[in-house]
């Protein structure tokens, strides 16, 4: 039987959905495509089929299960948006993809596997020019309408992510409760009020 590109797509979403659960569980390292067969209900060769190795495995979760589905799922008019509007907007979204248990299990395993094993951080460390193009891209053209003033956009995009990561590791890995005392909205919104006050027109 023929594969429509619905089946191909629904396997491949199954496939990282397994790949996510058992990485979570295992580590990336300790978890081989028997494992994520098994979880998916699969034969390990279809996984072959799919992804060429377990890297790409993991680069297809990055893509699908991180923020980085944000910069395909943002609309024109969402980027047509105003710095006060966009900004906590983003970052809403941006936690509530993060913090998905699924998510969250992964990043818990595969931190300590990013510190001990160096050839791993070229994964995940190849998709931040992305993200941060896609957000300099965004403060670039809201320079131009003078809706935020002249400034070093990469720092600026770094700086903003960096607040956001802060917050969610000390959330999800140190687990300090003075920082899970807060929700989504009021995260975004205490990160973006600073922030916006230091580029926006003065």
């Amino acid at each position: 039987m023929a594969r429509t590109p619905k089946v191909v797509e629904d396997r491949r979403e199954q496939i990282i959905d397994a790949a996510m659960h058992v990485f979570a569980q295992k580590g990336f390292s300790k978890a081989t495509n028997k494992d994520i067969a098994r979880e998916a209900g699969i034969t390990p060769g279809l996984i072959y089929y799919y992804f060429e190795s377990k890297e790409a495995l993991l680069n297809a979760i990055l893509e699908a299960r991180s923020p980085l589905k944000l910069m395909s799922s943002f609309s024109q008019q969402a980027l047509a948006l105003p710095p006060e509007k966009f900004f906590p907007l983003l970052m809403r979204r941006a936690l509530d993809i993060i913090e998905e248990e699924d998510v969250i299990g992964l990043m818990q395993v595969m931190l300590p596997e990013l510190l001990h094993n160096p050839a791993m951080s070229s994964i995940p460390a190849s998709l931040f020019p992305r993200l941060f193009g896609f957000l300099g891209n965004y403060v670039e053209a809201k320079v131009a309408s003078r809706e935020l003033r002249p400034l070093d956009v990469s720092l600026t995009v770094q700086v903003l992510v960096g607040s956001m990561m802060g917050f969610v590791l000390r959330r999800q890995i140190l687990r300090d409760p003075l920082a899970l005392a807060y929700t989504h909205e009021q995260i975004a919104d205490a990160i973006a009020e600073p922030f916006l006050k230091g580029i926006l027109p003065r």
